[in-house]
C-alpha cells in the first residue's frame, strides 16, 4: 500500500511489506520489511514515511528555523537549551489537516478491531543499521488505537526524540550529522505478549557465529529491552538445520507488563509461571532456526525482538549485532570450512526440510559418538553438518583438524570425499600435522587394526541385521493402524535409527575405506614410487556382485530382451510421453520384459534419483526413470555382456596384484617380500572389501528411508484429510521432531508453518550455493584451475585410462534420449545416474573425489572419469570434442563445438 497526494511524487504512508527504502522509511521499517520477506510473521504496520515528516516540518516552520538553532549549540549549556526548545516546538507544532486526515484513514485500515492497542515506534534513516543501531535511543510507545490525538502525540514525541542529549552523544560519537536527521514512524498492531524477549542469531559475546542466544521474559518485552528484568537465557548450538544442544540460565522474575485498560502496567508473576521456564526446548530450537532463516536473509548476524501471544511468534524488530564485526576483527580466528562435496552427489539441490533435519540429526550424533568412543575430542559445539541456503554442507575444517590429530595430512580430505581444499588466503589450510604422543599412536593403532581385521565384518553383520529390520517393517500394514499407533510407530523407527550404537557402527564402516586408502597408498608410494596412483586405481575395481552394477546388468538384461520382442521394442521405440509412461502396463502386458520390470521394482524398488531424500519418489512409486533406462540401453545395443565385463574388471584387478607382487620382487629377500607382501594383501583386502560394502551401505540405508517415506505419506495423507495440511506433501517440509505432533495437534499453523518454509525454499533456490564456503563467505577454487576460458581442464582423476569423444552435457536421465559413447559432463552424478556408465565413454563431474560413489562405481565400469572440475558444465559444450585422461585428471579440448 503506497498512499501519495495526486499532484506530488511524495510517499506519506507505506504498508510495512513495502518498507524496503531506508532513506523513506528508516531502518525499522525496512528491518521489519526484511523479515517478513524472511518468512517471520511480523504484526500489521504501515510507516508514516520521511516524506511525511519532511512535510510536516515544513508546515510547522521548524523546517526554516533548525540550521540556525543546531549552529547555536556551541557549549553543553547551549546543547541542552535548544535541545529542549526543539522538542518543545515539535511536539506543540499541529499537524496540517490533510495529513490529518491520511493519517486517520491509514490507522482505521490497520486496526484489527476498534479499540485494539498500538505500538507507535520510531524509524530514523540511521538506526537499525549495521554501523549504528541507536538502540534505546529514540522512543517507542503503546496507545489506545481509536485514540487519534494520542497516536499524533506518540508520533510527535518519536520525531522529537533524536534531539535529546543521549541521541546527540550518540550521533557525535559515530560521525553522524545532525543535519542528516530524518525519523519515519511505524504504526503497529500491538500484539499482547504471555511472553517475549530478544534471540541473537550469534552470541555477541563471544563472536560464536554457531551459538544462538534467547532471551525471555513473561509479559511484553518493555522491561527486558529497558534493562528493567533479567531475562532467562538460552544458549543453543545449532548447525542452522538441527539444533544440538540447549543451555538454560534461569532467573526469578516477580513482575510481568501487560496491557491492561489502556496502557502497560506491571502486574505480579503468578506462582505457575515462577515455577517453570519460560520457553520449552521446542520453542527454543524454533526461535534459533528461525533467527537464522534472518541472520541468512541479511547476510549478517542479527537480533531480533519477538512476541509470543500464546499461540505463535510474532517478530517486531530486527537489527544487525553491530558488535559483532569488531569482536571479529580483534580475535584473529581460522575460518572454518564448509564443503557440499559427498551431500551435492546423494541429495538433490534443495533437499526437503524433513530431510535436512534427520540428517543433521544423524550424521551428528554419528560423527560425535564414533569420535568420543575411539579417544578423539571434538570442540564443544562442533557440528559435522550445516545447513546454508537450505543446501547441507560438511564442515571440511574439522575433518581436516581430525586428520592432523591421526598425523595425517589434512589435504587428503578433499582428495577422497571431493571439493578439495580452497587455497590461501581465503581459507588458510591448517596447520602441519604435529608429532603424535604415545598415547596418540596408541589409539591410532587401535583404530586402524579394527579396520582391517573388524570392520568388514562388522559391516556385513551390520548390513545383514538392517536388511531384515526393513523386511520387517515392509510387511507392516500402515493403513491399518490408527493415529496414535502411527505415531508411536514412527517414534520407535526414530529410536532406532537414531540409537547410538548402530550409528556408531555405521560411522565405523563409511569411515574406515579412508583409513585403508590413506595406508595403502603410503605403502604403494614407499614401494613402487613410479606408477603408484595408476596401481591403486587399478586395485580398486572388480569388487563382487555390487548392489548399484546389479541395477546395471538387470537393466542391459531388459534391454537386450526389449530389442528381441516386437511389441516391447515397439514400445521403447517410440518417445516415452506422459501418457506412455503411465501405460506401460498395458503396453507391455505379457511380455518378457515386464516380468523382469517387475522383478527389478521387486528388488530395486527402494531406490531412486536422489534417494536420500525421504521426499524423493522411489522406483516402484514412479518407474518413469526405470523405463527410460531400459529405453537407452535397448537404442545403444548390447555393448557387452555382464559377465563379460565382471571377468574383465577382474582380470584388471588380477593384473594390478601381479604388478605389486613383481615389485615388491624386485630387490628384496625373501623374508623382507613375505613380510611386505603381507602386509600389502592385508590391507588391500581390507581395502577392496570396504569400498564394496560403500554400494552395499547406500542399498541398505536407503530401504530404511524408503519405509520413513511410506510412514510419513501416511501421516501426510491423514494431516491432509483432516484439514491440518494443505497437500499431503506439505508434510516433507516439517522437521523430524515436528512429525509426531502433526496427528494430534489439528490447527492451523502447521499450514502457516509449511507454507512459510516452502516460500523460504523459493527464496533459497534463488541464493548461490558455492562448492566451498568459510564461515566468513565463500571460499576459493577447490585446486588451482588454469584461465577460464582454456582449452584445459583440470580436476581428480578417479578411473585410469584415456579416451576422446563428444561432450554430452547432462543434469538427470530426463531428456537424454540417445547414448552411444560420448564423454558425459554432470554437476555431481547421484548414485542412480551410475546406471547409464556402461553406454558412455568417460564422464565428468563438478564434484566427487577419490572415494565417491560416482568414483566407485566407475572404476568398477573401468570407464575413464575426472571429477572436481570447476565449471566443467558451463565451461564445456554439447559437440565438444575433448581427450579426457582419467589417470593425470586434465582433460584437453581438440575441437570445440560450432
Amino acid at each position: 500500500m503506497l498512499i501519495a497526494p495526486a499532484a506530488e511524487t511524495q510517499c506519506w504512508l507505506v504498508d510495512i511489506v513495502d518498507a524496503t527504502d531506508v532513506p523513506l522509511c528508516g531502518g525499522k521499517a525496512a528491518g521489519l520489511a526484511r523479515l517478513e520477506q524472511a518468512g517471520w510473521a511480523v504484526p500489521a504496520a504501515i510507516c508514516v514515511t520521511t516524506d511525511f515528516y519532511r512535510r510536516w516540518l515544513a508546515a510547522s516552520g521548524l523546517a526554516a528555523r533548525m540550521p540556525a538553532m543546531l549552529a547555536g549549540a556551541r557549549d553543553a549549556a547551549s546543547r541542552r537549551r535548544i535541545l529542549e526548545e526543539i522538542r518543545v516546538r515539535m511536539e506543540a507544532a499541529p499537524l496540517p489537516d490533510d495529513l490529518e486526515v491520511l493519517l486517520g484513514d491509514g490507522i482505521g485500515r490497520l486496526q484489527e478491531r476498534p479499540n485494539g492497542p498500538l505500538s507507535v515506534r520510531s524509524s530514523g534513516v540511521d538506526e537499525d543499521d549495521h554501523n549504528a543501531s541507536h538502540a534505546g535511543i529514540h522512543s517507542s510507545l503503546v496507545v489506545a488505537g481509536h485514540d487519534l490525538p494520542a497516536i499524533i502525540a506518540a508520533i510527535k514525541t518519536c520525531w522529537a526524540s533524536p534531539w535529546t542529549e543521549a541521541a546527540w552523544t550518540y550521533r557525535e560519537r559515530l560521525d553522524i550529522p545532525h543535519s542528516s536527521v530524518a525519523m519515519a514512524v511505524v504504526i503497529q498492531r500491538f500484539v499482547p505478549a504471555e511472553c517475549s524477549g530478544v534471540a541473537f542469531s550469534a552470541d555477541p559475546l563471544t563472536n560464536e557465529r554457531m551459538m544462538v542466544v534467547i532471551e525471555a521474559g513473561w509479559g511484553s518485552g518493555a522491561a527486558l529491552v529497558g534493562g528493567r528484568m533479567t531475562p532467562d537465557e538460552y544458549r543453543v548450538s545449532t548447525n542452522g538445520a538441527a539444533s544440538l544442544v540447549v543451555h538454560r540460565r534461569t532467573e526469578r522474575q516477580t513482575t510481568m507488563t501487560v496491557w491492561r485498560d489502556g496502557r502497560e502496567t506491571a502486574v505480579p508473576l503468578d506462582e505457575t509461571r515462577r515455577e517453570r521456564p519460560v520457553l520449552d526446548e521446542g520453542q527454543v530450537l524454533q526461535l534459533a532456526r528461525a533467527v537464522k532463516l534472518v541472520e541468512r536473509a541479511l547476510g549478517q548476524p542479527v537480533d531480533v525482538e519477538w512476541v509470543f501471544d500464546g499461540r505463535m511468534f510474532w517478530a517486531v524488530q530486527a537489527r544487525p549485532i553491530t558488535a559483532l564485526a569488531a569482536a571479529s576483527r580483534a580475535t584473529p580466528r581460522r575460518p572454518r570450512l564448509w564443503t557440499r562435496a559427498n551431500l551435492k552427489e546423494v541429495f538433490p539441490e534443495l533437499p526437503s526440510p524433513l530431510a535436512l533435519s534427520y540428517l543433521a540429526i544423524s550424521l551428528n550424533r554419528m560423527f560425535r559418538s564414533y569420535h568420543a568412543a575411539n579417544g578423539y575430542s571434538l570442540p564443544d559445539g562442533a557440528n559435522l553438518v550445516s545447513v546454508i541456503h537450505g543446501r547441507p554442507y560438511l564442515n571440511l575444517s574439522l575433518m581436516q583438524d581430525l586428520a592432523i590429530e591421526r598425523g595425517g595430512n589434512p589435504a587428503i580430505v578433499g582428495r577422497l570425499l571431493g571439493g578439495g581444499s580452497p587455497a590461501p588466503p581465503t581459507s588458510p589450510v591448517p596447520a602441519p600435522p604435529p608429532r603424535l604422543s604415545l598415547r596418540g599412536h596408541a589409539r591410532l593403532a587401535r583404530e586402524m587394526l579394527a579396520t582391517f581385521f573388524r570392520t568388514p565384518a562388522r559391516g556385513r553383520r551390520l548390513f545383514r541385521i538392517m536388511r531384515a529390520e526393513a523386511a520387517l517393517l515392509a510387511s507392516v500394514s500402515l493403513e491399518a493402524l490408527d493415529d496414535s499407533t502411527l505415531t508411536a510407530h514412527f517414534e520407535r523407527l526414530g529410536a532406532s535409527l537414531l540409537d547410538e550404537t548402530p550409528l556408531r557402527r555405521l560411522h565405523e564402516v563409511v569411515s574406515a575405506q579412508s583409513r585403508a586408502y590413506m595406508v595403502l597408498e603410503a605403502l604403494l608410494t614407499a614401494w613402487i614410487p613410479t606408477d603408484a596412483d595408476t596401481v591403486m586405481k587399478r586395485l580398486m575395481t572388480g569388487l563382487g556382485t555390487l548392489p548399484n552394477v546389479q541395477m546395471t546388468y538387470r537393466l542391459m538384461e531388459l534391454g537386450a530382451l526389449a530389442a528381441q520382442d516386437r511389441r516391447a521394442c515397439a514400445y521403447f521405440t517410440a518417445e516415452l510421453g506422459q501418457d506412455s509412461l503411465r501405460g506401460y502396463a498395458d503396453a507391455l502386458a505379457g511380455t518378457a520384459v515386464l516380468r523382469g520390470l517387475e522383478a527389478f521394482l521387486q528388488e530395486f524398488g527402494h531406490r531412486g534419483p536422489y534417494e536420500s531424500d525421504v521426499m524423493s519418489p522411489r522406483f516402484a512409486e514412479d518407474p518413469a526413470p526405470v523405463l527410460r533406462l531400459i529405453q537407452l540401453h535397448m537404442r545403444a545395443g548390447a555393448r557387452e555382456t555382464a559377465a563379460r565385463h565382471v571377468a574383465d574388471r577382474r582380470r584388471v584387478r588380477r593384473a594390478a596384484m601381479a604388478e605389486v607382487r613383481r615389485a615388491l620382487h624386485q630387490g628384496r629377500g625373501r623374508l623382507a617380500f613375505a613380510a611386505q607382501w603381507t602386509v600389502f594383501s592385508i590391507v588391500c583386502n581390507a581395502l577392496q572389501r570396504l569400498l564394496a560394502l560403500r554400494d552395499e551401505c547406500r542399498h541398505v540405508t536407503t530401504m530404511l528411508v524408503a519405509h520413513i517415506r511410506r510412514v510419513v505419506l501416511e501421516i501426510g495423507r491423514r494431516a491432509s484429510r483432516a484439514g491440518t495440511l494443505a497437500d499431503p506433501n506439505d508434510v516433507f517440509f516439517l522437521t523430524w521432531e515436528e512429525i509426531p505432533r502433526i496427528l494430534a495437534e489439528r490447527d492451523g499453523a502447521w499450514r502457516a508453518v509449511t507454507a512459510d518454509r516452502r516460500r523460504q525454499r523459493d527464496r533459497d533456490m534463488q541464493a548461490e550455493a558455492p562448492d566451498v564456503v568459510s564461515d566468513d563467505g565463500p571460499a576459493g577454487g577447490d585446486i588451482v584451475m588454469d584461465a577460464q576460458e582454456s582449452d584445459e581442464l583440470v580436476g581428480y582423476g578417479v578411473s585410469p585410462g584415456i579416451v576422446t569423444g563428444r561432450i554430452r552435457v547432462l543434469h538427470s536421465i530426463e531428456g537424454i534420449g540417445r547414448l552411444s559413447g560420448e564423454i558425459v559432463v554432470f554437476p555431481a552424478i547421484e548414485p542412480t545416474l551410475s546406471l547409464i556408465f556402461p553406454l558412455v565413454g568417460g564422464f565428468i563431474a563438478e564434484m566427487g573425489g577419490l572415494l565417491s560413489h560416482a568414483a566407485i562405481l566407475a572404476r568398477e565400469y573401468g570407464l575413464p572419469a575426472i571429477v572436481s572440475v570447476r565449471d566443467a558444465t558451463r565451461r564445456l559444450r554439447d559437440g565438444d570434442r575433448v581427450e579426457l585422461d582419467g589417470t593425470s585428471g586434465r582433460i584437453r579440448v581438440l575441437e570445440r563445438a560450432g
